[in-house]
């Protein structure tokens, strides 16, 4: 019975688990901007290990101010983020929603946590500074677009600003964490850390240097960090820890008080809008 098990278990660390947390389902939003009354071009950006990112700019309905881009979640979408879109161009900015690898209508079959997804979000700034080389460019990243949104900023300093949701501080930590929420707190990080790097050698990783939190002691650009204080998936502590590590000199923390791990916009309310929008307007000396 201690062999069978034994194999099974080394079966599942192997050939299954590992995969779990590299290939996110697939979501594949229908709505297009055109739906929201919003003005924008289909964009196709190709990485450097040649996978095709799918997305749309959208523009502006004021002079620009310059660009956000916008980096969802695991399994999620750039059409989750159309309706943030839009009042960000009502404010004068233009932005880049698009499907991070392995996710929506984008190419790539696994997700590295930021590994790639860092430089793919460098792609991106290249092309919004081929069409404006003095344009400010800032980054909006919720749960894992935070983790890669710190890990762009870490690695390229033309990025000026970011906005950071409810993300993790590092990979290894935040695996173990929902794998004793899928089994009631009983877990083996050893074990999780075994899976771990079998899923970095089937992705091409490394999972140990995807660690957002020393990312964020690199950074020295303003940063904003939302957490809510009722987070199940990555626990408000996490949120605490990126900011004190944090390289910036001004840098932000905002608690949503009841905050899950989705819906901070509504659990937060006018209030927590406005301090977002706020910090974005004053990245421009335009505070209103």
């Amino acid at each position: 019975m201690v062999l069978i098990f034994s194999v099974v278990l080394w079966y599942l660390s192997v050939h299954v688990a590992p995969y779990m947390i590299i290939s996110p389902p697939r979501i594949v939003g229908e709505i297009r901007p055109s739906d929201l009354g919003l003005d924008a071009t289909d964009l196709k950006i190709s990485t450097k290990d040649s996978i095709a990112l799918r997305g749309y700019h959208i523009k502006s309905q004021l002079p620009t101010k310059g660009t956000i881009i916008l980096i969802h979640g695991i399994g999620g979408c750039k059409e989750h983020f159309l309706p943030l879109a839009k009042e960000l161009s009502a404010l004068g900015w233009e932005s880049i929603v698009f499907d991070q690898r392995a996710h929506g209508k984008s190419g790539g079959r696994f997700c590295t946590y930021g590994y790639f997804e860092k430089s793919d979000v460098m792609q991106i700034v290249d092309y919004l500074l081929l069409e404006s080389s003095t344009q400010k460019i800032g980054v909006w990243g919720n749960s894992l677009g935070g983790a890669v949104a710190l890990q762009a900023m870490a690695a390229d300093d033309r990025i000026s600003f970011g906005l950071i949701e409810s993300t993790f501080t590092e990979l290894d930590v935040i695996v173990s964490d929902y794998q004793k929420r899928f089994t009631a707190g009983v877990g083996s990080k050893w074990l999780t850390d075994y899976v771990l790097k079998n899923a970095g050698k089937i992705a091409d990783f490394n999972p140990e240097e995807v660690k957002p939190i020393i990312s964020a002691a690199k950074i020295t650009n303003p940063v904003l960090i939302a957490h809510g204080d009722s987070d199940d998936n990555i626990s408000v502590t996490y949120g605490k820890l990126l900011y004190e590590a944090l390289g910036s000199e001004e840098k932000e923390l905002i608690i949503v008080e009841g905050g899950e791990h989705f819906g901070l916009f509504e659990t937060g309310g006018e209030v927590y809008k406005r301090q977002l929008f706020q910090f974005i307007q004053r990245m421009t000396n335009d505070e209103k």
